[in-house]
């Protein structure tokens, strides 16, 4: 189990499925990320504001994934299919407390050119296999604006509980947004993965 004073692995985890190769984000990926983050679905859903040119990017690829990577308090990676480099979406581990409750959260994203093809359900699936195993979480929560129906489905398909709303949780854009959260438990997990060997 992962303890504050280890480093979550000496080189970036990459995860392979059938289709799917989870890989480190780089500065390289800038317009990737671009692009992804400017997708008026990506902004609205996750209530982010898109990066303002590629400097800015490679900014926010730095804070959201590479530091957490470094400083071993979360992983983001990016997804691409298995022998293809070019990055359709991330998703990743943040607010990871290692000590007492051993639970980080969930968030992913998806170009839209690639959504409703199954990938982030088997993208999902390989993060949560490493977060229960390598990374110790004992919780996964994932937290979603209630008008996301595809990723309301993920969760659900995946087993996860729906625990409640947060309401009026996220300031965006001049509003506040309620947040659904979800969580899975590595017992639930482990049980489901059994059940579908």
């Amino acid at each position: 189990m992962a303890t504050s004073s280890a480093p979550l692995a000496p080189r970036f985890p990459v995860l392979e499925t059938k289709r799917l190769l989870l890989r480190e984000i780089t500065l390289d990926d800038a317009e990737f990320w671009m692009r992804n983050f400017s997708d008026p679905d990506v902004i609205e859903l996750t209530a982010y504001e898109p990066p303002r040119d590629l400097e800015a990017a490679k900014s926010e690829i730095l804070q959201f994934c590479i530091r957490p990577f470094r400083e071993s308090t979360g992983i983001r990676w990016g997804i691409a299919l298995r022998g293809n480099p070019d990055l359709m979406g991330t998703l990743g581990y943040h607010q990871w407390v290692r000590e007492g409750a051993h639970r980080a959260r969930m968030g992913y994203d998806l170009l839209r050119e690639h959504r409703r093809k199954g990938i982030m359900t088997e993208a999902v699936r390989a993060a949560l296999g490493y977060g229960f195993t390598t990374m110790g979480l004992h919780r996964v929560e994932a937290l979603t604006d209630p008008a996301n129906a595809a990723s309301l489905r993920l969760v659900e398909r995946l087993g996860f509980h729906r625990d409640g709303t947060l309401r009026e949780n996220t300031f965006f854009r001049g509003r506040f947004i309620d947040d659904v959260v979800f969580s899975l438990l590595r017992q639930e997990w482990a049980a489901a993965a059994q059940a579908n060997r």
